[in-house]
């Protein structure tokens, strides 16, 4: 640990350096605790004291929030064109740092930022949606790496995690648990979030510790302006210990700006003509901000475009105007959680604890390129192999950002947002990596406003705040002994801007692309750069190393692999001993990942003979844990009794941006596939059901792009027809999931209400799909 510069604030906050320092070194003193005197009655015994954990008097809040994809020149402060007045508050009253990296990708980042270690050892190499049966990536976070919550929890604070969860196993992600990697088996006492990459900002589904939240029917929900309500109500709820509140350790983690890019219609409106000029002048407005702030060094030039991103120039008219309205979505959804964060600052300060806050803004990783050239307004065509066109999405120009688009914009929006480094988010170059960090803490931070350029990664935030709210690490949580903390504590830098960075090397890696950082020196590898094609899978065996010394060249220009032969080779020894030492090997591509999946979900059919069986009315299955009708042929029965009620949903995985589902409208059952372009076709049953009946299903998937289907009522056909469209290859969504008795989310047929619940009974419900050969 090391030790922290003292100031006149400091002095007033921590006593003396020397007691911070034993604080850290030595495990706290055990509580002084009266042992009571049992005798065998109440009349002969004398109570002892009951000590329960506290927070040292004094010790600070802990206020993150963690946002998605956001690169380093999109925030105001760090020069970016969206407004963020908030954030921007924050750098005002604290520090930000120029030369700060995460992992390339979101499940990755969060588990190295909540541990203190890197990803590939807490088994989180890439992302845990495509966890695979090797140590760095098997999305089992060790119970020997305790989180920064658990820590805090053990010193006395109340720990709350809000928003966005999806650093654990999908097939983890449902009522039936197990919890052991849910915020509650990590740390924290409260959770009110969502279990998935991304969510639909108008309609997600949500949960409040192990429970699904059934939303109000309000026609200005939003989901940024959610959490901003439930974390003001989580702060304000310590009120009821009076004046002596327990200290909080708040993670808050937005799904701005992940794409689906949405926002509320007056903060849409706020954006409209604004990025009119396109990206290429963006980048250079951007630029000279950074400058002028002193980000970046006056002499630093713009990157060549990334190939296959087209000058704006070179664009259509309509090209722009869709690529303009993708960028003023991003812009709307960032300022409107930009807003909503000020809220809690506001509710901090009228408390009277703002100031005693340590408040941390940061991203997960660089800008996403994964709208591909044209950007796509269903991110869920993406997901599946296919990539909208630019007259396909100016079909969507008047829904972009609302609830009837899923949207990301272009790369080349993507590009601009990691002004001035190279290329964008799951690449190993500054652009994927190099992100913004804010901390602010007025009553512990003496230099309002300053810039650091220390070296430091994401990994090392968790001993960085420890330091500060004099918590001494956990040797053991949870029964578990803990290992190492692999992190380097940057708190050296909150007093002294020419402090050395302590930090000697750090690497990266993410499905191919893969990095190493020493004393100034990267060694980078452009394995995959066209991150939206996941069919992509070039041979690592091709792979070209470069080399950069970033202090002379920090976004990346001028290849030094040729004139250093030597430093090359001894970076890429440095490589191979990290991966080595972090559960690294073996490296593979998304697509490599994505075949592993795949046999195990043919295995997964063979064990089970394809047989999927239910009772009675059951949501919230994640894809993973359901029956892959996404992707297989199959049949399926429902005993169903509409006596009590003719209306509602049979089943229904997917909805409106891609999905499949039965319903039954007046007693007639109603076959709905949602192709991943959102076009609905249906196929409705001859007859009403009129009381208790077995409703028969064959779906027969023929290519990717078309299918029969037939419908029995108790052994007689009732409907057939051809389907023709474009199918889900992978998975209709991300966080929809599979409904018996309710279509939760959005709804894959038109014009009902979500949830639509049947109103008769359901009996057993029976899916038999196809088993692979």
């Amino acid at each position: 640990m090391h030790n922290i510069a003292a100031s006149p604030r400091r002095v007033a906050t921590f006593a003396s350096v020397t007691a911070l320092a034993t604080a850290l070194f030595s495990a706290f003193p055990a509580h002084a605790q009266t042992q009571a005197t049992i005798g065998r009655t109440l009349e002969t015994s004398v109570e002892g004291s009951i000590e329960r954990p506290e927070a040292r008097e004094g010790a600070p809040n802990i206020l993150v929030w963690m946002l998605d994809d956001t690169g380093f020149g999109q925030l105001g402060c760090y020069g970016g064109l969206v407004d963020t007045p908030n954030i921007d508050r924050v750098a005002r009253r604290g520090l930000r740092y120029s030369n700060y990296h995460a992992t390339p990708i979101c499940s990755a980042s969060r588990a190295s930022f909540l541990t203190g270690r890197n990803s590939h050892e807490v088994h989180i190499g890439g992302h845990s949606a495509m966890s695979i049966g090797f140590p760095g990536q098997d999305a089992l976070v060790p119970r020997g790496a305790g989180t920064i919550a658990e820590n805090l929890r053990q010193s006395g604070y109340l720990t709350y995690a809000v928003g966005k969860w999806d650093h654990l196993p999908p097939t983890d992600a449902s009522a039936a648990g197990p919890f052991t990697y849910w915020p509650s088996g990590q740390g924290f006492d409260q959770f009110y979030g969502f279990l998935s990459y991304d969510a639909n900002n108008f309609a997600p589904l949500l949960w409040d510790g192990h429970s699904s939240v059934a939303l109000d029917e309000d026609p200005a929900y939003h989901l940024s302006s959610d959490m901003a309500n439930r974390a003001i109500a989580e702060i304000e709820a310590r009120q009821a210990k009076g004046p002596k509140r327990p200290p909080f350790f708040m993670y808050w983690a937005t799904g701005a700006v992940h794409s689906p890019h949405h926002a509320p219609d007056e903060w849409l409106e706020k954006y409209r003509g604004k990025f009119d000029e396109g990206w290429d002048v963006a980048r250079e407005r951007i630029l000279a901000r950074q400058k002028e702030l002193g980000l970046v060094p006056a002499n630093t030039q713009l990157p060549p475009h990334p190939e296959g991103m087209p000058a704006w120039t070179d664009l259509s008219e309509t090209q722009q105007r869709v690529y303009a309205r993708a960028m003023e979505a991003f812009a709307a959804q960032l300022a409107h959680a930009d807003f909503e964060f000020g809220r809690m600052l506001d509710a901090l300060e009228a408390s009277g604890e703002l100031d005693n806050t340590i408040v941390v803004v940061t991203s997960d990783n660089g800008a996403s390129g994964e709208g591909a050239v044209e950007g796509t307004f269903s991110e869920f065509m993406m997901a599946n192999g296919r990539f909208a066109s630019v007259e396909q999405n100016e079909m969507f120009l008047d829904e972009w950002g609302r609830a009837g688009s899923y949207p990301l914009y272009p790369v080349g929006w993507a590009v601009a947002g990691d002004t001035p480094f190279r290329y964008y988010k799951q690449t190993a170059h500054e652009g994927g990596i190099r992100v913004p960090l804010i901390i602010s803490w007025p009553a512990g931070i003496g230099d309002e406003g300053g810039i650091r350029d220390q070296y430091a990664h994401i990994s090392d935030v968790m001993p960085t705040l420890l330091e500060a709210a004099q918590v001494a690490p956990a040797e053991t949580v949870n029964g578990t002994s803990q290992a190492p903390i692999s992190g380097t504590s940057f708190a050296y830098s909150f007093e002294d801007p020419s402090a050395d960075t302590r930090k000697s090397v750090q690497y990266y890696e993410m499905y191919g692309n893969r990095a190493v950082w020493a004393d100034g020196w990267k060694a980078v590898v452009p394995h995959r750069l066209r991150t939206w094609d996941f069919s992509l899978q070039p041979p690592i065996s091709d792979d070209e190393w470069q080399l950069y010394y970033l202090p002379d060249d920090p976004n990346e220009l001028n290849d030094l692999a040729a004139a250093e032969p030597a430093k090359l080779e001894e970076m890429k020894a440095r490589f191979d001993a990290e991966a080595m030492k972090y559960n690294v090997f073996p490296l593979t591509n998304t697509g490599g990942a994505q075949a592993l999946m795949s046999q195990r979900v043919s295995k997964a059919l063979r064990d089970r003979d394809g047989e999927y069986r239910y009772s009675g009315i059951l949501d919230r299955i994640p894809e993973s844990l359901a029956p892959p009708v996404s992707t297989h042929s199959y049949t399926a029965t429902f005993t169903v009794d509409p006596t009590s009620g003719d209306n509602g949903t049979l089943f229904a995985v997917g909805g409106r941006f891609g999905g499949v589902g039965l319903y039954m409208r007046d007693g007639v059952p109603v076959f709905a596939q949602r192709y991943m372009d959102t076009r609905l076709q249906t196929l409705e049953a001859s007859r009403a059901i009129k009381g208790p009946a077995v409703i028969g299903l064959e779906f027969d998937r023929t290519s990717p792009t078309t299918a029969s289907v037939r419908m029995e009522i108790d052994g007689k056909e009732v409907a057939s027809g051809n389907l023709s469209g474009i199918l889900s290859v992978y998975v209709f969504s991300s966080n929809e999931t599979f409904d018996i008795g309710r279509d939760n989310g959005t709804v894959v047929i038109d014009d009902v209400p979500s949830p639509f619940p049947f109103e008769g009974k359901i009996g057993e419900t029976e899916f038999k799909v196809a088993v692979d050969e």
